[in-house]
């Protein structure tokens, strides 16, 4: 039998410095031969054991510790642990008072932090798993591995590997190699002269990203490259690059920041050339021309100091039919203003201050268009004061614009009827009850309004400047409000539920003024004010509230489950049925009438997975349904869907438009996929039908979309009636995936 000599006792610290260290970093060992080969050389043999500072432990069948130069050579099972890993090699050679040293025949298992994303790892911890003939631990948390290879897909058998002559591993920042093959499941998939792959702990690193790869009729085979720069913890930047082998090319950036709770920004910029490409359809030869396009969008919101605040928006693009032609996301490729706004406000007690610039311009088609806005709109209002002790209050607003309205052809102006105008309406209001179940508000509104022109008998703008005057009148009662209870002790939806019904009426009636007709109308019909006429608007609200179940300690939540709002309006004055924003049915040209439509509105809640709403305008006057629009959602189980709907009769046509999701979450959200739908009705056309699915395995996934977009008809713009849109981009734990500038996996807003 074998006794271990004393030196072998576990804990028990070996001969050396005056510490009772081995030598310096070193602070236990536990062997079972300990052999002096010189005065400045130990060799300890067997399970051998050695602990030093900072949570670093060796364990090998043999151990060298050289006392001169503080060198620790160890070989045989030689397994190197710390706080972020451990490293399994053949020999190591190792400096114990910098910490650095060189694996041969080495593997290792690092950490990325607890911070890491979870969701690209699965069930898998968030780890980097590197190998190579040799391994240099170069620093704290830093290691170069040669001919090797790495991967954050830490199993038995790796999905996929990075294998390199060369790779500089910081385990909080960033990998570098070079001489790359990327394999999947073993299989070479792509070879990089040098790779820059980031494995910050904060999610946050600069480097590139994955491409997406894609195939359309129009686009032919695309590539799309991004790289992404963490410039500090509150902003980043992520610059990219699109190659579509038959439309061109196009190159963009995105800039974000937040420096505080309320100032935010985010501004993109993109540029497209567009290459001359032909297509041929049903034997005709049609050519996409050259083209150079640009495309500025972005919102920036910014606090200064406690009283002010600053906003800019900027939605800009140089050629209409650039956005129809690209962009997969309905809304982008539908959208036909382009709007530059700056905007500069503060409140100050009791006054509030604004300055506005607001330039819009709205395509009708490729050419024309019409430009409105505020340059600039500068405004200050007073805030109600009570007058003394009476139950009066008092408040002023006032507003300077430049209101810029003019129609362009290309770059001439065909109509220009842009003006100036001035506004102050003082208003004092006093309520006239006090009971919790009748409110009664009076208010009277001096309003004069300057404008630098006025309009003729054919509403054409004409330089004569014109001054409008009058009083309005304006009383509103709600009331009385009738309610009931009912106690639903066993009822399943509710344990209480409550109908609160409330009758509503307003009157206003505007002071006699001279030629209303002379008001210029521009972009906006509010502005026009028929004079000596009075408005009765009733209606009946009818609310109903569920309060849930108590659970345990916690009081049920009470939920407006159910609105149903009925409305009308009668006017003294059939003229001024044309001009009330209340409806949207409402326009100029429209039967005179003295009774608006009746205007039903529905909003039901039930629970937090259902809601749904509804509006319908009916015009009494024989034109029967003007405006239908639904809209609602369900979440039950692993599936959401919304759908839209809109209805709208307007001069004698009627439009209909259909939009609707569909979205599933399964395998705890590894597997989703999504269907849409845009059905322009009243043109039988479906505008686009999209597809999407992703698949997320252990460190390692797949995104795909499918998307049939259909072109407008009437246009000689587009090439081809349709567009067939495949896109597919693959997922790497640790590496960050991005949507392309035109919306590719919906990306785009």
């Amino acid at each position: 039998a074998c006794a271990a000599p004393p030196l072998a006792q576990e804990g028990q610290a070996a001969p050396g410095t005056a510490e009772g260290t081995l030598f310096p970093n070193i602070s236990r060992s536990s062997q079972w031969r300990l052999e002096r080969i010189s005065a400045d050389h130990l060799r300890l043999t067997g399970e051998v054991e050695i602990e030093g500072a900072n949570e670093v432990k060796f364990f090998a069948d043999q151990v060298d510790l050289y006392t001169d130069t503080n060198r620790l050579v160890a070989s045989g099972n030689v397994v190197f642990t710390d706080a972020d890993g451990r490293i399994a090699a053949d020999e190591v050679d190792f400096d114990t008072v910098t910490g650095t040293g060189i694996f041969r025949q080495a593997s290792g298992i690092m950490s990325l932090g607890a911070t890491a994303s979870q969701a690209q790892f699965a069930s898998e911890e968030p780890d980097v798993y590197f190998y190579g003939e040799t391994i240099e631990k170069i620093g704290p948390r830093s290691y170069r591995v040669t001919r090797g290879a790495f991967t954050t897909c830490v199993q038995p058998t790796p999905r996929w590997e990075v294998t390199s002559g060369s790779v500089t591993l910081k385990l909080d920042d960033y990998a570098v190699a070079t001489n790359t093959v990327l394999r999947v499941k073993g299989v070479p998939l792509l070879y990089l002269p040098i790779i820059y792959y980031p494995i910050q702990d904060d999610q946050r690193a600069t480097g590139f990203l994955l491409p997406t790869y894609g195939a359309s009729t129009l686009r032919g085979q695309a590539v799309s490259n991004a790289f992404f720069w963490a410039i500090g913890r509150s902003h980043d930047a992520t610059f990219l690059h699109d190659w579509f082998t038959r439309a061109g090319q196009g190159v963009g950036g995105e800039y974000r920041y937040v420096a505080g709770p309320q100032s935010t920004g985010n501004v993109r910029l993109y540029r497209f050339s567009q290459r001359q490409t032909e297509f041929t359809q049903d034997g005709q030869l049609t050519v996409l021309p050259e083209n150079t396009a640009y495309e500025v969008t972005g919102v920036v919101n910014h606090a200064i100091g406690r009283s002010m605040r600053a906003r800019a928006r900027l939605d800009y693009f140089s050629d209409v039919v650039n956005q129809q032609l690209y962009h997969q996301n309905v809304y982008e490729a539908s959208r036909r203003s382009r709007i530059v706004e700056g905007a500069l406000s503060g409140n100050f007690g009791g006054l509030s201050t604004s300055l506005l610039y607001q330039r819009s311009e709205v395509f009708n088609d490729e050419t024309n268009s019409v430009l409105y806005g505020s340059t600039p709109r500068i405004s200050a209002s007073l805030a109600p004061r009570r007058i003394g002790a009476s139950q009066v209050y008092a408040s002023v607003n006032s507003e300077y614009a430049y209101l810029p309205y003019r129609f362009t052809s290309g770059t001439e102006i065909t109509r220009d009827s842009s003006l100036g105008r001035f506004d102050v309406s003082p208003t004092i209001r006093m309520p006239l009850s006090s009971l919790t179940y009748l409110s009664v508000n009076s208010s009277a509104t001096f309003r004069s309004t300057y404008y630098s022109k006025s309009a003729d008998l054919d509403g054409m703008a004409i330089s004569e400047p014109f001054r409008r005057q009058y009083l309005g009148l304006r009383t509103e009662v709600i009331g009385p409000v009738l309610s009931r209870i009912f106690d639903r002790p066993d009822g399943r939806f509710a344990e209480r539920l409550k109908h609160v019904i409330e009758p509503g009426f307003t009157f206003d009636y505007t002071t006699a003024f001279e030629d209303y007709l002379r008001t210029p109308l521009l972009s906006d019909t509010s502005d026009i004010v028929v004079g000596g006429a009075g408005r009765i608007t009733y209606g009946l609200t009818n609310r109903l509230f569920a309060r849930s179940r108590a659970e345990g300690t916690q009081q049920g939540q009470i939920r407006e489950f159910l609105t149903v709002a009925l409305q009308q309006s009668y006017y003294t004055n059939p003229e001024s049925s044309q001009y009330d924003t209340t409806y949207a049915s409402a326009f100029r040209g429209r039967n005179l009438t003295t009774l608006s439509p009746v205007a039903l509105t529905v909003r039901m809640s039930p629970s937090a997975a259902v809601d749904a709403n509804a509006r319908m305008e009916y015009d009494v006057s024989g034109q029967g349904l003007q405006v239908f629009t639904t809209g609602g959602s369900v979440r039950q189980g692993r599936t959401t869907s919304t759908l839209n709907f809109s209805r709208r009769r307007y001069s004698g046509s009627t439009d209909s438009y259909l939009s609707s999701t569909t979205a599933l979450n399964l395998m705890d959200g590894r597997m989703t996929g999504t269907y849409s739908l845009s059905w322009d009705i009243s043109r039988s056309t479906v505008v686009s039908q999209t597809v999407s699915a992703a698949y997320l395995a252990q460190c390692c996934g797949i995104q795909m979309q499918f998307q049939n977009y259909n072109f407008p008809r009437l246009s000689s713009s587009f090439p081809i009636p349709a567009d067939r849109r495949f896109n597919v981009s693959f997922v790497l734990a640790g590496l960050g995936t991005f949507s392309n500038f035109f919306g590719a996996f919906g990306g785009a807003r």
